[in-house]
């Protein structure tokens, strides 16, 4: 018997017929497709966020380096200019040296004191600079000095000084003075040469010593005059040298 024409026609049009097997695969992704997706992107994204953090870091180092060297490059001009303008003061023959250090105690290491030429191009001043290590911190102090009057109780005011901190982490700080004919000395060697010279001149210069009133201002003796200095900062372990010399 035959078909109908109209089911043949049916049994033709029904979907899904003669597909193959995947034909499921084609609706969407499966579950673990999905995990294996969000598990590889949170891996990319771990080490996206690594590799960003590590430039960062690398970044802020070099910053921070870079702020170290110039705060250094800044202590070393500074103190090359002080001790350029002390120089020419010793022709002055002032009664204490243009280049002098202090013994330092427990709590301070020696620290180097200069009369130098104040900045300007008013008439000549005679400033005192500072150079000390205190808690850490490379400090600069400044204060301008008068020439002593004799028979004055207070002969050079006692003017305060301007304190600039300029290198902090500084864990020590060794000063050295070049004597010529005695080459290298400590700082503190120089400046019990120096407080022995001084207490002489005090004495030369009191009331009934020999000369009188003109030897009330006597010039600081030649034998302690510092022609270089070497300074050596100890900052994270790292030893920083610099020689300076201080004559022309």
């Amino acid at each position: 018997m035959l078909a109908h024409p109209s089911s043949r026609s049916r049994k033709a049009s029904r979907p899904g017929k003669g597909r193959g097997p995947g034909s499921r695969r084609s609706l969407g992704f499966t579950i673990l497709e999905l995990l294996v997706a969000v598990s590889l992107l949170a891996v990319l994204a771990l080490l996206s966020w690594r590799g960003m953090s590590s430039v960062i870091a690398g970044r802020d180092s070099i910053v921070e380096r870079s702020d170290e060297l110039r705060a250094l490059t800044i202590v070393m001009s500074q103190m090359e200019e002080d001790l350029r303008r002390a120089w020419p003061v010793r022709l002055l023959e002032l009664s204490v040296p243009s280049v002098s250090f202090t013994i330092g105690d427990e709590r301070e290491p020696p620290s180097l004191t200069l009369l130098r030429e104040a900045p300007g191009d008013a008439a000549t001043q005679v400033q005192r600079v500072i150079w000390r290590l205190r808690d850490g911190s490379l400090e600069r102090g400044f204060s301008a000095w008068g020439v002593p009057v004799p028979g004055d109780t207070n002969p050079v005011p006692d003017i305060p000084f301007t304190w600039q901190p300029i290198v902090g982490g500084v864990e020590a700080m060794e000063l050295r003075g070049w004597l010529q004919g005695r080459g290298w000395l400590p700082a503190s060697s120089i400046a019990t040469s120096q407080a022995a010279e001084q207490s002489a001149q005090a004495a030369r210069s009191a009331p009934g010593a020999p000369g009188g009133p003109a030897a009330a201002i006597v010039p600081a003796a030649a034998g302690t005059l510092v022609t270089g200095v070497e300074l050596v900062l100890v900052r994270r372990g790292e030893r920083i040298v610099r020689v300076f010399a201080v004559g022309d």
